[in-house]
């Protein structure tokens, strides 16, 4: 589904130049969970910009079913993105001011219907596990795991084909990590293919396949549970 073919960045400023990716080559299978670990500032996250489509390589080509998208014209991708991949964050990126169902429906809300995408959302949120009783409630009243999981619904309403998730966990104690764990499992069960982004080896077992990033380079580690 996803190929990443000799891919390199390199940021330079005016007094210096910092290779954060060098020739890094990754194949990510339909329907799988591909966790990526590595030390802070090894370029996990300049690699899931560069994967969907936010952040042009220097070199190196990337492909999402077989369509090179750094080929495409920028609202190409930009379209890409919005249909076709959801994004789960470390701080959630919920609005302040829009209720928890009104966050889910954000992405697509000038696409559908309101009532169609009000019943597509309720039925995202009780998926989730977010009672009807809080639909109406700010992003301020729910707890941390809450927000996760408020935020996963939104990354699924446009039904992706690939869910980035980029330290999903790690504004979580342990109970709403472990809730969180289990929810991504079920989404890959249901065929989700899911790249997610980890400090926490606890989290990055669970994939099918663990790739660690250090120096510019990625490799593949073992799975063990």
């Amino acid at each position: 589904m996803i190929k990443v073919e000799n891919v390199s960045k390199k940021f330079t400023t005016k007094t210096s130049s910092s290779e954060v990716l060098n020739s890094v080559n990754l194949h990510i299978s339909n329907g799988s969970w591909t966790s990526i670990v590595g030390p802070s500032g090894s370029g996990k996250s300049t690699l899931l910009n560069i994967i969907s489509g936010l952040l042009k390589p220097d070199s190196g080509e990337i492909y999402f079913n077989d369509t090179n998208i750094y080929q495409l014209k920028e609202q190409e991708r930009s379209d890409l993105r919005r249909k076709r991949i959801g994004f789960v964050f470390q701080d959630f990126k919920l609005l302040p001011y829009y209720s928890v169902i009104d966050n889910v429906i954000l992405p697509i809300i000038h696409e559908h219907k309101k009532e169609e995408l009000y019943k597509q959302a309720k039925k995202l949120l009780k998926t989730v596990g977010i009672s009807e009783s809080i639909h109406n409630r700010l992003p301020k009243e729910l707890s941390g795991g809450e927000k996760q999981r408020v935020a996963i619904a939104r990354a699924l309403i446009a039904n992706p084909d690939l869910l980035i998730c980029d330290e999903p966990t790690g504004n979580l104690d342990s109970k709403n990590r472990d809730q969180i764990i289990n929810l991504l499992n079920s989404l890959r069960e249901q065929g989700k293919t899911m790249i997610v982004v980890t400090h926490d080896m606890g989290v990055a077992v669970h994939g099918d396949e663990i790739y660690e990033l250090v120096n510019g380079k990625i490799n593949q580690t073992e799975v063990v549970i």
